[in-house]
C-alpha cells in the first residue's frame, strides 16, 4: 500500500504541473485580450498597449508563466483585471451556491442512479428492469440545458412551484436556499444519475453472474443478502472508480445550468470571465475545479486500493 501511494503522489505533482500548463494556455485560445475589453470600442492602440503594460501581459509568456506559478506556490490566485478583487475573495463569493448545488446533485444521484441500477440488475431479464435501462437512456441523451429551460420555464414561471432564477444564500434564509437549489439539482442529478443507474446495472449484473454469487444463493441467503451484501460489495470498486468522473461531469454541467438558473456560482464566474477576457479570474476558476476533481481521483484511488488488494499490488 505504501509503495502505491508513493506512485499515485509521483504522478500527482505532474499531473498538477500539466494541469497549470493548459489553464495558462486558456489566455491564448481566448480571441482577443483584456486591454481591449477595458479599453473600449474605438480605444487606440497606444492606450490599450498601456494598458498591457499595466497588467504585466507585454512580458514574454514564460516570464507571465513562471510569475504565475510562484504566486500560486504563495496562495496567491492574482487580481481580476476588472473588479481588480483577489480572485481568491472572487471564488470564495461563489463557491458557497456551486459546491451546494454539485454535492447535492451527486448524492441524489448515487442514490436514486443506484439504487435504479441495483433494480435494473436485479429484474435485467424481467420488463421492469429493461424499463429502467430505457429511462437511463433518455436522461444521457437529453441535453443539461435544454432540460434546464423546460425545468425553468415551466416548473418555475408557469407553475411558480419553486424559484426560476436566482439564489438565496444559506445564512439568509436556508429554506429558502433549499428551495432555490432543488431545480439546478433536479436539473443536474437527472443526467448523472442514469450514467449511475447504467454503471451499477452492469457491474452489479456481472458480479450476480459470477460463481461465488450462484454458491451464495446455492447456500439459501436471502435476496437481501445476495443484493445489498455479496452483488453491491463485488461492484463496488467499479462505483468508486466512477466518482471523479461523476463529479468532473457535475462541475462542467453546472456551468451552463448555473447560468441558466442566474446561480451566481462558479459557473457564471466562468462565463463572465470569458466575456470580460478577464484571464486572471478565468485562470483561478478553471484551476480550482481541476485542482478538485483531481484530489478526488487520488482519493478514489487510494479507496479503490482499500477495496481491491490487487490494484495496489
Amino acid at each position: 500500500m505504501r509503495a502505491f501511494l508513493i506512485r499515485r503522489l509521483a504522478t500527482f505533482v505532474p499531473t498538477l504541473l500539466l494541469i497549470t500548463l493548459m489553464v495558462f494556455g486558456l489566455q491564448q485560445i481566448v480571441p482577443g485580450g483584456p486591454a481591449e475589453a477595458i479599453a473600449g470600442a474605438g480605444s487606440t492602440q497606444e492606450s490599450i498597449d498601456e494598458i498591457n503594460r499595466q497588467l504585466g501581459l507585454d512580458r514574454p509568456l514564460i516570464e507571465q508563466y513562471t510569475s504565475w506559478i510562484g504566486n500560486l506556490v504563495r496562495g496567491d490566485l492574482g487580481t481580476s483585471y476588472f473588479s481588480r478583487e483577489p480572485v481568491d475573495t472572487l471564488l470564495a463569493r461563489r463557491l458557497e451556491p456551486t459546491v451546494l448545488i454539485v454535492v447535492s446533485a451527486l448524492v441524489l444521484a448515487l442514490v436514486i442512479g443506484g439504487g435504479a441500477g441495483l433494480w435494473a440488475a436485479a429484474r435485467r431479464r424481467h420488463l421492469d428492469g429493461r424499463s429502467v435501462l430505457a429511462v437511463s437512456g433518455i436522461g444521457l441523451a437529453v441535453p443539461d440545458f435544454w432540460l434546464a429551460t423546460i425545468a425553468a420555464g415551466f416548473i418555475g414561471l408557469d407553475l411558480a412551484l419553486l424559484p426560476a432564477v436566482g439564489y438565496t444564500p444559506l445564512g439568509d434564509d436556508w429554506v429558502q436556499t433549499i428551495r432555490s437549489i432543488i431545480l439546478p439539482v433536479l436539473v443536474l442529478s437527472f443526467a448523472t444519475g442514469a450514467l449511475v443507474c447504467r454503471h451499477v446495472r452492469s457491474a452489479v449484473g456481472q458480479a450476480l453472474d459470477s460463481p461465488h454469487i450462484r454458491t451464495a444463493w446455492a447456500m439459501g441467503l436471502t435476496p437481501r443478502q445476495v443484493y445489498l451484501g455479496d452483488a453491491l460489495r463485488s461492484a463496488a470498486p467499479a462505483v468508486v472508480t466512477l466518482l471523479p468522473l461523476l463529479v468532473a461531469t457535475l462541475v462542467g454541467a453546472s456551468v451552463v445550468v448555473e447560468n441558466v438558473f442566474a446561480i451566481p456560482g462558479l459557473g457564471g464566474l466562468i462565463v463572465q470571465s470569458v466575456d470580460n477576457r478577464d484571464y486572471a479570474t478565468l485562470q483561478g476558476t478553471v484551476l480550482l475545479m481541476a485542482l478538485l476533481v483531481l484530489i478526488l481521483n487520488f482519493v478514489a484511488d487510494l479507496v479503490l486500493a482499500r477495496l481491491d488488494r490487487r490494484v495496489a499490488a
